[in-house]
């Protein structure tokens, strides 16, 4: 309490000294059972870190460049928050309930307390599977009925901040129209359904959004998230008159168009690139379309050297090897397994998506069974979560060749393919040679053409 009674009067002489307005915000408050070093405000070419005392106290001040929306970390727990240059604010939280915990006070109260409280909302009552699987009309009616039950949360603060009242409407109208330019393929997801498409028309209600506004993408993560999602859905809809291996590249194309160079194309192009960049086809032209965007250099040296990586995964080129403990006892090689196709799934027990993938995976394994086809399961859980990894294999029957990695992360097979996510899946060649270095996954009806095609 005496901490805290002293960071509070901190706040008083800084507000005490300044007779004009002031041009730096002060930003402080209370962690209770905190394990971090620092608070972390980010925000677009932003970023500051305020150190946390063994009291669990932090204050500092911030020269912002921008009114707006901020990201604050404490560990991997994050909160938004509204800053303005010159208004204070103190955050009060506990890491052990930490979005309950938050509470807000000083100059931006008001604002910072609704955001979170609209998080709270939001993750009460926004169920994305039961969103995305509703029919057009019933989709956007229940759209507009929680923007109806925002807006009378944010009534029911009594926030008299005008700047914040227009930043927040256009960061729901960014929300929503994300939410819109995902249905498709949301919907498709969840019900199922590969081949839906939504009726003509459906994106008009779009029509007065700007997608090339390098000004909002600066200043609005939500902007940012709505062109990724914008242009991602606009290369899904050219690959799908085509090649689905060419998204990559009908996304850059239309990033290149729609955006001059600078900052906001730059970083829609190198995000993307970063997981969307592959060891396929288009490899050589995907990157020098970056090349040719003039790019910032350090992002251009970073994926120069993951370029160089997946050249080297190539079909027909060999692939990295490995020899890793076998779940039966032992250990398995690649050489182990020469002469026939191999699949392999890089996953973990941790990881959802991998977890999902399983049903299909044995459907996929007994339809295969008997065909000159290996299928491979390399776990890369921590040592803490070996016990764990054995359990999962015998408790949900998992069948093919069951094998830990040596390093996590860290093995050098992980790290010679360039894994940066998981699943992933890899299929090789009778002779250890790559055939897709980033095969399609047991649940895409691909995979099973791809097998056809080969054995």
């Amino acid at each position: 309490m005496k901490q805290f009674t002293i960071l509070l009067l901190a706040l008083a002489l800084f507000s005490c000294e300044q007779e004009k307005k002031q041009t730096y915000t002060v930003v402080g408050g209370t962690v209770e059972n905190n394990t971090a070093e620092n608070v972390v405000i980010r925000g677009t070419d932003f970023e500051a870190k305020l150190p946390i005392s063994l009291e669990g106290t932090f204050l500092d001040t911030l020269t912002l460049q921008n009114d707006g929306f901020y990201q604050l970390y404490v560990g991997r727990e994050r909160a938004e928050i509204y800053l303005e240059k010159g208004q204070n604010l103190t955050v009060n939280l506990n890491t052990e309930e930490f979005d309950e915990s938050l509470k807000y006070s000083g100059d931006l109260a008001n604002p910072n307390n609704f955001l979170a409280q609209k998080y709270l909302w939001n993750e009460k009552n926004l169920d994305f599977k039961y969103l995305f699987t509703r029919d057009e009309d019933s989709f956007l009616n229940k759209l507009n009925e929680d923007q109806k039950a925002l807006d009378s949360l944010y009534a029911s603060h009594n926030i008299k901040n005008d700047n914040f009242k227009k930043m927040l409407a256009e960061e729901d109208k960014y929300s929503k129209a994300s939410l819109i330019e995902n249905y498709q393929s949301a919907h498709s997801y969840y019900t199922m359904k590969p081949e839906f498409q939504v009726s003509q028309g459906f994106y008009e209600s779009l029509n007065d959004i700007n997608f090339s506004d390098t000004l909002a993408f600066r200043n609005s993560a939500s902007y940012q998230n709505l062109l990724s999602v914008h242009f991602n859905r606009v290369a899904s809809k050219e690959a799908l008159e085509g090649d689905n291996s060419e998204h990559t590249l009908y996304f850059l194309k239309s990033v290149d168009e729609a955006l001059p160079d600078g900052y906001a194309k730059d970083k829609l192009m190198y995000d993307h690139l970063q997981f969307g960049l592959k060891a396929d086809r288009h490899l050589g032209e995907n990157y020098d379309i970056y090349v040719k965007s003039n790019p910032n250099p350090k992002n251009l040296a970073k994926l120069t050297e993951r370029y160089n990586l997946l050249k080297s995964l190539m079909q027909g080129e060999p692939s990295p090897t490995f020899d890793f403990e076998n779940h039966k006892g032992g250990t398995t090689s690649l050489d182990d397994l020469k002469g026939k196709y191999v699949y392999i799934d890089v996953w973990a027990t941790w990881c959802g998506p991998c977890l999902r993938e399983i049903p299909s995976l044995k459907e996929i394994e007994e339809e295969y069974r008997g065909k000159n086809i290996q299928f491979v399961s390399i776990s890369i859980d921590e040592p803490k979560d070996y016990e764990k990894w054995r359990a999962m294999v015998t408790e949900k029957s998992l069948v093919g060749i069951q094998l830990m990695a040596d390093n996590n992360w860290e093995s050098k097979f992980v790290k010679e393919y360039g894994i940066l996510g998981i699943p992933r899946f890899i299929l090789l060649d009778p002779k250890g040679n790559i055939v897709n270095a980033d095969a399609p996954r047991p649940s895409d009806l691909k995979l099973k053409e791809v097998f056809d095609s080969l054995l």
